[in-house]
């Protein structure tokens, strides 16, 4: 069973009735008529920004699901200070630093990126998180349907199978986010495809292994990270080939097929990688059609903008605060923690 309710954070009489580390015990989170919760995850970060006036609780979310509760905090935090952020790109032809890079997301590679002069920055292979469990998911599940309906026996089984079900989730979760942080942390000029993944799923055979990559949660994690890091994502045309296009000589395959992991060229003998042939197609095409354009601020900004990815979906909030004299750290501001929609669960 699931369930959740929310809690706004009031103060009165100079006090907070949302709390985090009051007290001897830094990991836990006081609750109003609750009391003291003691939570696994480190409380550190966040106690830091409070006491430093740079960051402030809005409420509290209570959840239950896979029989564990979660307890999510939705602050108000302060941007990421310049220090941490990308530098514009210039209105001149970018320097080497500030090239795009392709993305190229993938079934036996879930993600490949590479500039247009054919360099790869990164290379990860598909872990296929539901392949590896779905063996142990199906003997939870054949469990569950042996069981009495309304007996307690099923009630222990539909627990173990929802665990399992977690336990997926959060190892794809958990990838995802380590790949889009090292993307937006490493370079400012992305470019994803344009994916039909709606269209991509009605095949029958591919159905199962698109859905257990997650490429539409890969793009919206990268856009709404690049966002706070002023950097800039564009989406390359749906109906450009850019795995069917040899990246030296511009010659389009037509016969390549899925089972092709390794594109040859039939005009210039260009061998190559299939999907770093692809990510270094996508980078050139953003470097062709992306104009540098000033905004008047002294800044570039590309014409193509986003259409695949939404942005972030957590309610946290964002300012731009001003200076603390006292504050120490970039700027006057310490401002290098994000800080927003922090989990500091599960609850002991």
């Amino acid at each position: 069973m699931g369930g959740s309710f929310r809690i706004r954070n009031t103060t009165g009489k100079g006090r907070a009735s949302v709390r985090v580390g009051d007290g001897e015990r830094v990991r836990s989170v006081t609750l109003p008529k609750i009391g003291v919760l003691r939570v696994r995850e480190c409380t550190r970060r966040l106690r830091r920004m409070i006491a430093k006036d740079r960051a402030r609780i809005l409420f509290v979310t209570v959840s239950r699901g896979a029989s564990r509760w979660w307890i999510s905090i939705t602050v108000e935090a302060a941007d990421l200070h310049p220090a941490r952020r990308h530098t514009p790109p210039p209105i001149e032809p970018p320097r080497r630093e500030n090239s795009w890079v392709g993305v190229d997301r993938g079934l036996h590679a879930l993600a490949v990126a590479g500039s247009s002069d054919g360099v790869e920055v990164l290379r990860l292979n598909n872990p296929r998180a539901l392949r590896r469990g779905l063996p142990r998911l199906r003997r939870l599940s054949k469990a569950v349907s042996r069981k009495k309906k309304g007996s307690k026996n099923r009630k222990k089984a539909v627990v173990r199978l929802g665990r399992q079900h977690a336990r997926i989730r959060d190892r794809r979760r958990h990838l995802l986010h380590q790949v889009s942080n090292q993307l937006v942390k490493n370079h400012a000029l992305l470019v994803l495809e344009d994916l039909n993944i709606t269209g991509m799923r009605s095949n029958p055979k591919l159905s199962r292994a698109i859905s257990d990559a997650a490429w539409g949660e890969l793009a919206r994690q990268i856009t709404y990270k690049q966002a706070w890091r002023s950097g800039q994502v564009v989406v390359a045309d749906r109906w450009f080939p850019s795995s069917k296009t040899c990246s030296s000589c511009g010659t389009v395959r037509k016969d390549l097929t899925l089972k092709d992991r390794v594109f040859e060229c039939r005009g210039c003998g260009l061998v190559l990688d299939r999907d770093l042939n692809a990510a270094v197609n996508l980078a050139a095409w953003a470097e062709n059609h992306t104009l540098p354009v000033d905004d008047g601020a002294g800044r570039g900004v590309a014409r193509v903008g986003d259409r695949q990815a939404d942005g972030p979906v957590n309610n946290a909030h964002r300012q731009d605060t001003p200076t603390h004299p006292g504050s120490r750290g970039l700027g006057g501001k310490g401002l290098d923690d994000v800080g927003t929609n922090l989990q500091t669960a599960p609850a002991a």
